[in-house]
């Protein structure tokens, strides 16, 4: 009875618990966080939190545990009934309450690492917190020696050092670059040594020429890849790399003698011949290879012997090279000018001469005779403009009677007749240098005996024959002169118009006055012949 009564005690206790779980389960506190976040240096990072319950938050505060003492430092709090939230101390600024309950970090910093709680308390069910684990990664640094540049000698050993600090967390992989091309120590342990994650620094050995160049450390990180670089010298010896070949002169001529050679740093080229230094000339054809250059400008015979190049740097001992040069006697006869031939060319040079000054005689005395005949064929037009007896005889008259309306064949003409005759008016006045040449005013109308394509035509103008410009004038047809108009000057002085008679009478023409104040006109009679 006894055991029965114990047995139901325990029943009635293990009831009652399971009874309490329930009712506690159905007013518990749901708190996520994650772990554990990364961030990288400097950059913001969130503390993602989420909560549930169906009673009222009271309060929610964050704060940091020391890595040592497990204390704790708050960092953020928020009290709802108060209203709004608070950083703390270093925080200040840059911490913030995003969400229902997640943290939010500015700038984050390598004092930011460690373990945050999160504790939130709620009205009737009491106090729920969780942890989460922040951390901050740091990009690796690179450092690489022992210089820059680092300078060596040919054929000793350099040794590149590469550091690598402050990397969170610690590289993964390493590697060196000689001009972008990856370095393989593994498989070239003869020429290299290290490089790698275990031992950062590359041994180069036996350096040449050829090993120069830029080397660079490469280190690989979570965060993203960091490197280095510098430059490797390697010095040499001068080298004479070209010299003249041993040549043979005459006397008086012009001999060069050159020298190249190369080194690092760049050599100095001299020459000398039996122990007594020549002037000579050195320029760059690259960078690091020299030339060198004696000129002999006039052979003698103290010139032949062994011509010594000599180059040096300064790194190791000089490089020395030699050539010969012989001079012999004889003269070589050069190409030039013999006294026959500078003869030849005089004369020459003379007969060319003579001919250009005999056509220019032909030339002037042509003109001169083709400007006489001119003279003389117009001599009656000149004449007559200067009311000087004509020179030339005329031509003999007719016997037979003439035509109905016929005349004395002049200057003036029936206005029938007028149809295959030149005219030209005046643009500008014209005053006379010469006596043979005519009087212009604007607007009068020469009759053009002679010349039309430029330069000084032959005109009939007011009872006058002479010579005018033809740029003074405009040249027209006969159409275009009035039928009844023809103005000439008399003896007098006076301006006068004739009226050209087109109908057959024995009437002579009757001239008309064309101003109104001029005097009375004499009359002009066509005489028939």
């Amino acid at each position: 009875m006894k055991h029965l009564e114990a047995y139901k005690s325990t029943w009635e206790i293990f009831f009652f618990m399971w009874t309490l779980q329930g009712v506690l389960c159905q007013d518990a506190i749901r708190l996520d966080l994650p772990e554990s976040m990364n961030t990288v240096l400097n950059d913001p990072v969130t503390l993602p939190a989420t909560y549930s319950s169906k009673h009222n938050l009271l309060s929610l505060v964050w704060s940091k545990i020391s890595d040592n003492s497990q204390k704790r430092t708050m960092i953020f709090s928020y009290y709802p009934g108060v209203g709004g939230g608070r950083a703390y101390g270093e925080y200040e600024g840059r911490a913030e309450l995003v969400g229902k309950a997640s943290l939010k970090l500015d700038r984050t910093t390598s004092e930011d690492e460690g373990e945050y709680v999160l504790e939130i308390t709620f009205d009737e069910v009491g106090r729920e917190e969780g942890f989460v684990r922040l951390n901050v990664m740091v990009p690796p640094v690179v450092q690489v020696g022992p210089s820059d540049p680092y300078v060596t000698t040919m054929g000793r050993t350099a040794t590149l050092t590469c550091a690598v600090r402050d990397a969170k967390p610690n590289v993964t992989a390493l590697h060196w670059e000689r001009d972008g091309v990856k370095i393989d120590s593994e498989r070239s342990r003869t020429k290299y040594g290290g490089g790698n994650v275990e031992v950062p620094t590359l041994h180069v050995r036996a350096v040449s020429r050829a090993d120069a160049g830029l080397y660079t450390c490469v280190v690989s990180h979570v965060v993203s890849p960091a490197a280095a670089s510098l430059k490797l010298i390697v010095l040499y010896r001068a080298s004479i790399i070209r010299i003249s070949d041993s040549q043979e002169g005459q006397l008086k001529d012009r001999v060069t003698l050159e020298c190249i050679a190369d080194g690092d740093p760049a050599p100095n080229v001299t020459w000398s011949k039996d122990g007594v230094r020549l002037a000579s000339r050195t320029h760059a054809l690259s960078g690091d290879v020299r030339s060198g250059t004696v000129t002999l400008n006039s052979l003698t015979m103290n010139d032949t012997g062994t011509y010594l190049c000599t180059a040096s740097n300064g790194v190791g001992e000089s490089h020395t090279k030699t050539t010969h040069l012989s001079v012999t006697g004889r003269i070589e006869r050069r190409r030039g000018l013999t006294s026959a031939s500078f003869a030849i060319i005089v004369g020459a040079v003379a007969g060319g001469l003579w001919l250009v000054f005999t056509l220019g005689l032909a030339v002037y005395f042509g003109r001169k005779r083709r400007e006489k005949e001119k003279k003389k064929k117009y001599a009656f037009y000149y004449n007559m403009g200067k009311h000087e007896a004509p020179t030339l005889e005329l031509p003999e008259k007719s016997l037979k009677p003439s035509a109905a309306y016929a005349g004395i064949e002049t200057m003036r003409r029936t206005a029938r007749q007028r149809a295959g005759k030149r005219y030209a008016r005046a643009l500008y006045p014209f005053m006379p240098t010469e006596e043979n040449e005519l009087a212009l005013e604007v607007d009068d109308v020469i009759e053009v005996l002679e010349g039309e394509d430029g330069g000084w035509c032959l005109g009939f103008l007011r009872g006058r024959i002479g010579l005018f410009p033809s740029n003074y004038v405009k040249f027209l047809s006969a159409s275009e002169v009035p039928d009844d108009l023809y103005q000439y000057a008399g003896d007098d002085g006076k301006l006068y118009s004739q009226q050209l008679q087109v109908k057959g009478d024995d009437r002579p023409a009757t001239p008309r006055k064309t101003g109104g104040d001029k005097a009375q006109l004499r009359e002009i009679e066509c005489i028939e012949i």
